[in-house]
């Protein structure tokens, strides 16, 4: 790109900045296990925040779109689930917001034999991580096989001390947290939803999208794939193989979309009549590292965020790429030309505070406390309120301050 276009481009962006068009956002959440309860707090914000604008009248930006894998493809899903019509029923973002809400109240351990049974694996995994004995035995022998006869007989043994199928039998919550999902009005959806999934056997990029519920089969493009969304897509998304088998959705197995996917974007402008103006990124998995990992228990750690944004940043980078052809025109005329934002898709970051992200570790990802879960929403709320507050009050010169890959680690 030329120094020249860049120029024009920044004119062009100056002098837009001041209309007030309402800004097509999409929201893309990062899987990263209960770490992914820091989304909750931001999503919740930005809902309200639409919420006021509403009763204001003075609409500034429109959720057109919410994309997740893993544990972030659960909070897109509670958000899209609350906002669409079912039943003949509107959605809102008040119910939105409940959903998000409840769905995590039911994910944490609540009963007393779910938090033993929290804090018995959570500390486990941070034996494991740490290389200590635990319970007098090394901690590895806990590496167990999850279609295994003693796993199955333990999961089977569960209900009788007290815990709730809910709680481990994710598809089970799913169920109960969007009971009218086939109840849904698919033509008229103004939100659209992606989950990001790995097909095990072909090595296929999947995407669960809720525009292809009204589509007859699936769309395959090379090593991608996208398929109609159902509740048994987002449980695969989740299904990390570690801890549980792979799940078969149609005539296919699926793994956590970690491998592939984290979470899905460029889908945003394939098969839809509209194109975000921007897209705002969940990041769970911080992007720099603030020393090197000596450790196990830290190089585990970091190969586990490295992964984490892996995919993530070749669908940022490759966003960016094509923002760079819209600028020299090199999409018009044409289908995707008459979609795609002249002046390019914005990219920007939320993420949790450096502080907090320093302290957390791969075993935390597994810790279903509620007071942990609570602790990291409640971290969410703060930072979107402060994040949100900027960004609604920028002038044209501070957008170079939420421009991607610089806002994406910590100064």
């Amino acid at each position: 790109m030329s120094a020249g276009s860049k120029e024009e481009m920044q004119n062009q962006l100056n002098q837009e900045s001041t209309t007030p068009n309402v800004v097509k956002v999409a929201i893309a959440c990062q899987g990263g296990g209960i770490h992914a309860a820091f989304e909750v707090g931001v999503l919740v914000e930005i809902l309200e925040n639409i919420q006021q604008q509403k009763i204001a009248r003075q609409e500034r930006f429109r959720l057109i779109g919410v994309s997740g894998t893993s544990a972030g493809a659960l909070n897109a899903l509670m958000v899209w689930y609350g906002l669409a019509d079912k039943g003949g029923k509107a959605g809102s973002e008040t119910e939105a917001i409940k959903k998000l809400e409840s769905f995590w109240d039911g994910f944490a351990a609540v009963n007393v034999a779910e938090k033993v049974l929290n804090r018995l694996s959570y500390s486990a995994f941070r034996a494991r991580e740490l290389e200590i004995p635990w319970l007098g035995i090394n901690a590895p022998i806990l590496n167990l096989n999850p279609r295994g006869a003693i796993v199955e007989v333990v999961t089977a043994s569960l209900p009788v001390f007290g815990v709730r199928k809910e709680y481990y039998d994710l598809e089970e919550l799913l169920n109960e947290s969007c009971p009218e999902f086939e109840s849904i009005d698919w033509p008229g959806q103004k939100t659209r939803l992606l989950v990001g999934a790995t097909d095990v056997i072909h090595g296929i990029e999947t995407v669960f999208d809720s525009n292809f519920n009204n589509k007859t089969g699936p769309t395959l493009d090379g090593w991608r794939e996208q398929r109609p969304l159902t509740l048994h897509g987002v449980s695969a998304s989740g299904t990390l193989p570690e801890f549980l088998p792979a799940q078969r959705v149609g005539d296919r197995c699926y793994w956590d979309g970690l491998y592939s996917l984290n979470p899905p974007i460029r889908e945003f402008w394939i098969n839809t009549p509209e194109v975000p103006d921007e897209i705002w990124v969940l990041r769970i998995n911080p992007q720099r590292a603030t020393e090197e990992p000596k450790s196990n228990s830290e190089i585990q750690h970091r190969e586990n965020e490295l992964m984490g944004n892996l995919s993530l940043n070749k669908e940022l980078d490759f966003i960016r790429h094509i923002n760079g052809w819209a600028l020299e025109g090199w999409l018009n005329p044409g289908f995707l030309g008459a979609l795609y934002p002249r002046l390019g898709v914005k990219l920007r970051t939320i993420k949790m505070k450096q502080e907090t992200a320093d302290t957390l570790q791969y075993s935390s990802k597994f810790n279903r406390s509620g007071d942990f879960i609570k602790q990291l929403k409640k971290e969410g709320r703060e930072v979107a309120q402060g994040w949100l507050n900027k960004w609604l009050n920028k002038k044209p010169e501070e957008e170079a301050d939420f421009s991607y890959p610089k806002d994406a680690g910590y100064d």
